[in-house]
C-alpha cells in the first residue's frame, strides 16, 4: 500500500508533513499496515533537510515544481499547474504508482486538481467533502463541508448518496439515516433548493428522516447531515470551536473531563477528510495539521483504498439508483451518466 504525501502542503510544511511520515511509517505496524509505503511529493531542496540521512525504508522522494508566483492567483490556481505536488501527487494516482493521496495543503488546490487529475465517479456531477461530527449517538457525517459553497437540489440528492455508501462502509451501518440540514423542520420551510431536495429525498429509497435543525446535530438525529459547502463549512469551524468554549466551561471539573472533550472534538486524531465523488483516494487535511494529524491522514487514505470506496459508490448508484434517478427531471444528468457508463463498461 503506497500513499502519496504532499510534502509542501500545510501551513507547518515541511517539517510536520516529513515527521508526520515518519511517524506512520514507525507506528504502520501497529494499525495493520505492515505494507504501508510514502512517496513524498515535492521541492526536494526543502524537504531534504528536514530527513534523516540515508532515507528510512519504504519513504521514497518525487520532485516537484515550486508554485509559479507569477501564475498563482488564486489558492485554486496552484492545483491547475501541471508540475505542482498535490498535481503530481494525484497524476501518481491516477497512473496506479499510488493508492491514494494526503495533502494539508489548499482544499481549494486540492478539489480543482483531484478534478483534473481523477475522473468524477459515474453518476457525480459535484464531488464533495464529507466530515465525521461528534453526537449523543455516535458519529454523524456532515457533507458537503466546503468543496463548493452552493448546491442545486440534485447536488445535494448525489452529496446523501456519498455520504450513505461512506458511513455504511466506514461505520458499518446498513441502511444510514438521511437528514437535510434546514432552518425549520416542516417540509414547505427554508430555499428552494432544500425543499425541492427534500421532496427528492423523500421519493429517493433512503432512510431519510427529514429536515434536520441546528439543535438537532448535537443530538444525532441523522448519520449523514446534508447541506451546501457553505453551511457545512460554517457548522465545522463552530464545531472545530467547541474544546476551547468547554475547556474552559469545565475546568473544575479536572484534567480526565476536559481531555475527554478535546479528544472528541480533536482533528488532529481523524487525519484528513475525504473528497467524496472521484476516482480515486484525496484526503484534505487541516492548514494547521501536527504530524499525528498527517499520520492519521496517510492511515485513512490506505482505510478508504483497501475498502473500494468509489468503486461501491458507483455500483450503489448505477445497480440500486439508477431507476430513482431517471424518473425525476431534477437528475437527467444520473440518467446521461450512467447511460454513458453502461455504454463504457459494455465495450
Amino acid at each position: 500500500m503506497r500513499i502519496a504525501l504532499d510534502g509542501l502542503g500545510g501551513d507547518l510544511a515541511p517539517k510536520v508533513t516529513v515527521q508526520g511520515a515518519l511517524l506512520a511509517l514507525r507506528d504502520a505496524p501497529e494499525k495493520g499496515l505492515d505494507d504501508l509505503s510514502v512517496v513524498l511529493v515535492g521541492d526536494q531542496t526543502r524537504l531534504l533537510p528536514f530527513l534523516p540521512d540515508p532515507l528510512p525504508a519504504k519513504l521514497y522522494l518525487v520532485d516537484a515544481d515550486p508554485p509559479d508566483e507569477n501564475s498563482v492567483t488564486s489558492a485554486a490556481a496552484i492545483g491547475e499547474q501541471a508540475q505542482s505536488a498535490i498535481r503530481i501527487a494525484l497524476r501518481l494516482h491516477r497512473e496506479g504508482d499510488v493508492q491514494g493521496v494526503v495533502s494539508a495543503g489548499s482544499t481549494a488546490a486540492q478539489v480543482v486538481a483531484s478534478l483534473i487529475e481523477l475522473e468524477k465517479c459515474y453518476g457525480i456531477t459535484r464531488p464533495a467533502i464529507g466530515s465525521f461530527l461528534p453526537t449523543l449517538r455516535g458519529a454523524s457525517l456532515l457533507i458537503d463541508i466546503g468543496a463548493s459553497l452552493v448546491a442545486t437540489p440534485h447536488h445535494l440528492v448525489q452529496f446523501a448518496a456519498m455520504g450513505h455508501v461512506y458511513v455504511r462502509e466506514m461505520l458499518g451501518i446498513a441502511e444510514p439515516r438521511i437528514g437535510l440540514i434546514n432552518v425549520g423542520s416542516e417540509a414547505f420551510v427554508g430555499d428552494r433548493n432544500v425543499i425541492e431536495a427534500h421532496k427528492l429525498l423523500d421519493d429517493s429509497g433512503f432512510n431519510f428522516v427529514g429536515f434536520i435543525e441546528g439543535r438537532d446535530i448535537a443530538a444525532g438525529k441523522a448519520d449523514v447531515l446534508v447541506t451546501n459547502g457553505f453551511v457545512g463549512n460554517v457548522i465545522l469551524k463552530f464545531a472545530e470551536g467547541i474544546p476551547t468554549l468547554l475547556n474552559a466551561m469545565v475546568a473544575n471539573l479536572g484534567d480526565q473531563a476536559t481531555e475527554s472533550v478535546a479528544k472528541n472534538f480533536d482533528y488532529n486524531a481523524h487525519g484528513g477528510e475525504p473528497l467524496l465523488g472521484v476516482k480515486g483516494v484525496s484526503i484534505i487535511c487541516h492548514g494547521a495539521s501536527s504530524e499525528r494529524a498527517v499520520a492519521q491522514g496517510i492511515y485513512q487514505a490506505a482505510k478508504i483504498s483497501k475498502l473500494r470506496l468509489p468503486d461501491k459508490l458507483e455500483d450503489f448508484l448505477a445497480d440500486k439508483f439508477a431507476t430513482y434517478f431517471s424518473q425525476v427531471k431534477y437528475l437527467r444528468s444520473f440518467r446521461r451518466s450512467l447511460r454513458s457508463a453502461e455504454r463504457l463498461k459494455g465495450d
